[in-house]
């Protein structure tokens, strides 16, 4: 039998579970996972091997409506992974209504002649807006080819009807051998990884809501022994307030960030890891297209 191979792009608003549906499906964790907005910044590809095939899945910032150069970027670079992928999963949260954000996201995928699937997610929690999510789409969709092919409901958190919209997938993606090696998982780049397991460890530690401010830049990475690697990383603050939080009484919240991103880091790159972490204030970082580069945000 001929073997399947494609790319796929996840797309949605922000928080709908596109990172979860991807560690899910993959079955390890390939893009960090927290419950604060515009958590994955990158295209994060994440690469399922199985015997119809191979899968390249594109994991995406989620799409709103931007108020800083940040905010641009990452719609820009979940627009571009429309135009680089064979397949979209047009992943939707149901306990939530639908609204403006979709659809601008309905809008740009009205100019796409590749197939959808709309993913319907967090079904453990109820149908919720199914039926508005389907009429949101009729009315918004204004075109004579419809893209959309199948609506699926699906918890990514769970893993239900995961095998379904696996057999969907395979059935919509041209014959073709694999791009990558079978045992690759992810082409992410290490510093980028490491700079996002800080980040995600930065966000589900701290209560306060920070998910815009922050951002982590790897400066150093260097082999202290064979078995030891010195890295390090600096987090990015825009306000002394901020710092202040990041770095919590008596260095407390900073070591416990710093503890649990080595420990992380540590089964990724299976050695043991110095982690040394620095708090920057830099006012407006999100406005600044030369940090923002630096940062790896392309724009």
């Amino acid at each position: 039998m001929p073997k399947k191979c494609g790319f796929v792009a996840i797309m949605g608003r922000p928080n709908v579970g596109k990172s979860t549906l991807l560690n899910t499906i993959l079955g390890e964790k390939v893009s960090i996972v927290s419950p604060k907005p515009q958590t994955t910044r990158f295209q994060i590809r994440g690469i399922l091997n199985e015997e119809r095939g191979q899968i390249i899945f594109v994991d995406t910032p989620g799409m709103h409506i931007p108020k800083t150069e940040l905010g641009k970027y990452l719609n820009v670079t979940a627009l571009k992974a429309k135009t680089d992928c064979d397949l979209i999963l047009y992943m939707v949260d149901l306990t939530r209504p639908p609204g403006e954000e979709e659809k601008n996201i309905i809008r740009n995928l009205s100019t796409i002649d590749k197939p959808v699937i709309m993913v319907l997610n967090k079904q453990d929690k109820g149908t919720g807006f199914v039926n508005e999510y389907i009429k949101f789409w009729q009315e918004n969709m204004r075109r004579e080819n419809d893209p959309l092919k199948y609506y699926i409901p699906v918890s990514a958190l769970e893993g239900k009807n995961i095998p379904q919209l696996l057999e969907v997938i395979f059935s919509l993606l041209p014959e073709s051998q694999p791009f990558y090696p079978e045992d690759i998982l992810s082409d992410f780049p290490l510093r980028l990884n490491i700079s996002e397991i800080i980040r995600e460890k930065i966000l589900n530690t701290l209560k306060e809501e920070l998910p815009y401010s922050t951002a982590v830049m790897v400066e150093e990475m260097l082999p202290r022994r064979e078995d030891l690697l010195y890295i390090k990383a600096i987090i990015l603050v825009e306000r002394e307030s901020q710092k202040g939080i990041v770095v919590g009484k008596k260095g407390e919240m900073i070591k416990k960030i710093g503890e649990r991103a080595r420990k992380e880091i540590e089964t990724l790159l299976e050695k043991k890891v110095y982690l040394e972490l620095f708090v920057k204030v830099e006012k407006n970082w999100q406005e600044n297209p030369l940090i923002l580069k630096k940062l790896g945000y392309y724009i």
